[in-house]
């Protein structure tokens, strides 16, 4: 049976799909052609543009996709996948490789496999949990945290050294490392509960005491191999047993909160690794199956390669390795990755499973070696954003409390999510980063945590609160403002190079008597300070329109300027030295009235039930070059209005 992606664009309603259970999700193994593309078959592009990327990834995932099923869809080998395809959905410009999660997700009724605490039947919980954090649909989560509470409740103590493949009660095997550890953390991001940080913090450690080396940085594969040595006289570290746990690493800290007491640990962890695997990269971009001992397996092997290079290109992209020692190692695997393609989409050169260095048929493929083919895809095109002219981008932050940021080679933006909500700190304005470079800086700023201060790139100096910030909305209805919590979903349509459009949408809230749903489409361009925002209210009874508002929060000693038809606002803080001075913008497309509180500035505009509202809103700042003075910004936001 063959997994049906429909051809989704990126104009699409974002809810999930209906389910069609007929459908199944499903790989097979197929020979062909190893490296050389067929006669009048083009080769798959080894270049390094966004566009060229994301073609490539697209091209192996549609291949994989598309092919007869050869493991349970719910089994270890898919797990890995979907994590390829869901680094993949957050970046491609069609959401069927998203649905497709979902489906697969709903057949699954979202439950486990069922060896409780064998970590192999924890990994698709990654791709469960990933989709819950962008749904918030109670049956995505409900199955996943019955059982890691119960293991919560009950945990293992048995001795970590291994016995017999079935004995995975703890994670005694480095593979494990990659499987479960993530899960663990995105169940903390989904429900606050400390305890599953704190079992995965524990059971690292204690995999980490018996299998990682630290005169080599490198881990064991399990218990068995301590003492085993190749035929060099070298150590046994298997490639893609290494390669899921720098993967895991990764992936851990990815979602790990910046305050958690032991992140220091797993960051030590990841760059030790790191610089070991780029050190024992072969000449031709890839790592063999032995990592000491690439002499006695010469055969490429494209899956611990590829968990190799998402990790290496993850910690290039968030600040964590230094980008003048990594990216060329970076380079050059992907180079000899997308080499391993044939033109019609097949990765080949996978070892096939097992748990040390082995020859195999080089045409081989499974699921496992494309999920991290696709993860490395994934950070590859980020890093590739970063080398554009001109780039946008945006990203849901899990490990920040739920925001979504996005930003383009102008300026940042963010709002607030779940996470921050439960903490009590409500805000559905948007808030301000500045920005005085042209690359892409929020994974990075997120990942490093310091960007209150100015290191040459620009800093988070806008304060937003519970206003509506640069370009919130509103209902003023009975004399007062009702305004939306934090918001609930959000789901990435478009994800660069040129524009980054998304949707969030908002738990239902009262508006004087009046419950109103609202969804934004927020999408921003290159080269442009505003975004296009397009709001859609709707409402069960109650007037056929509603008084909306947009407005922007006000400071002492700042200054307003509304257009003379009332279309636009702008306005300019007082300054903030040594960080100069931001402006804010909003630009109206249907008839509008100004109107004023203390604190806020807003336009005022009639929107009719169930029909979408256009407008734009942004900022500016002073030392991004691009607005030396208030008058330069003003005619910028006047400017934008009569285009």
């Amino acid at each position: 049976m063959i997994l049906r992606l429909a051809g989704s664009t990126s104009t699409r309603k974002m809810k999930p799909p209906a389910i069609p259970f007929a459908v199944a999700l499903v790989l097979s193994l197929r020979s062909g052609a190893a490296i050389e593309p067929k006669a009048g078959t083009a080769r798959i592009s080894d270049g390094f543009s966004p566009q060229a990327v994301l073609g490539t990834v697209k091209k192996a995932a549609d291949w994989q996709l598309a092919q007869p099923l050869r493991h349970p869809p719910d089994d270890w080998t898919y797990g890995a996948l979907y994590t390829g395809i869901m680094a993949l959905s957050d970046i491609a410009d069609d959401v069927k490789y998203h649905d497709a999660m979902v489906e697969m997700g709903a057949r699954q009724e979202w439950k486990l496999r069922p060896r409780a605490y064998h970590a192999d039947d924890q990994c698709v919980a990654q791709t469960y949990l990933d989709l819950y954090l962008q749904h918030r649909d109670p049956a995505m989560l409900g199955p996943i945290q019955e059982r890691f509470d119960t293991i919560l409740a009950h945990p293992k103590s048995d001795d970590l050294h291994f016995v017999t493949d079935g004995s995975g009660v703890r994670w005694s095997w480095c593979d494990a490392l990659f499987m479960a550890p993530p899960a663990w953390v995105r169940l903390y991001n989904a429900t606050g509960d400390r305890r599953c940080l704190d079992f995965m913090d524990r059971e690292w450690h204690a995999a980490s005491e018996l299998l990682y080396d630290r005169e080599e940085h490198l881990y064991f594969r399990d218990s068995r191999y301590l003492n085993q040595h190749e035929a060099n006289g070298r150590k046994v570290f298997w490639s893609r047993g290494n390669g899921w746990v720098l993967a895991g690493l990764a992936r851990v800290l990815q979602n790990l909160p910046p305050e958690y007491p032991d992140r220091k640990f797993f960051e030590l962890q990841f760059r030790q690794m790191a610089a070991k695997t780029a050190s024992l990269q072969q000449t031709d971009g890839l790592w063999r199956s032995s990592l000491l001992d690439p002499a006695s397996y010469p055969l490429q092997e494209t899956s611990g390669s590829g968990f190799d290079t998402f990790a290496l290109a993850w910690g290039v992209n968030r600040g964590i390795l230094d980008r003048a020692a990594f990216e060329p190692v970076v380079r050059k695997a992907w180079k000899a990755l997308v080499r391993c393609v044939t033109p019609e989409g097949k990765l080949e050169h996978v070892q096939p499973i097992g748990a040390d260095p082995k020859e195999f048929d080089p045409a081989y493929s499974d699921a496992y070696g494309v999920g991290a083919f696709l993860l490395a895809g994934s950070e590859v095109y980020r890093l590739a954003l970063s080398e554009a002219p001109a780039a946008a981008y945006g990203a849901f932050l899990a490990q920040r409390k739920d925001d979504f940021a996005w930003e383009n080679d102008r300026i940042a933006f963010r709002v607030y999510g779940p996470a921050l909500e439960r903490t009590g700190e409500i805000s559905s304005g948007i808030d301000v980063w500045v920005k005085r470079t042209r690359r892409p800086v929020i994974e990075k700023w997120y990942y490093l945590g310091d960007y209150h201060e100015d290191h040459g790139e620009g800093l988070d100096m806008y304060k937003v609160g519970p206003s509506r910030g640069c370009g919130g909305t509103g209902i003023w209805r009975g004399g007062r403002l009702h305004v939306a919590n934090n918001f609930l979903t959000w789901h990435i349509l478009e994800c660069g190079p040129e524009r980054v459009v998304f949707e969030l949408t908002y738990a239902p809230y009262d508006a004087a008597g009046v419950t109103v749903r609202e969804t934004k489409r927020i999408s921003l361009e290159t080269g442009s300070n505003l975004n296009r925002i397009e709001c859609l209210l709707d409402w069960d009874g109650g007037p056929e329109e509603l008084p909306v508002v947009v407005g922007i929060v006000k400071r002492e000693g700042g200054a307003l300027q509304f257009g003379k038809d009332n279309s636009w606002m702008a306005y300019w803080e007082p300054e903030q030295a040594p960080n100069g001075t931001i402006g804010c913008g909003v630009v109206m497309t249907s008839p509008a009235t100004p109107m004023q509180l203390k604190d806020q500035a807003f336009l005022q505009t009639e929107v009719k039930r169930g029909l979408p509202f256009v407008y734009y809103a942004g900022a500016g700042w002073t030392r991004s070059g691009d607005y030396p003075d208030r008058n330069s910004w003003i005619n910028y936001v006047s400017a934008f209005k009569a285009r």
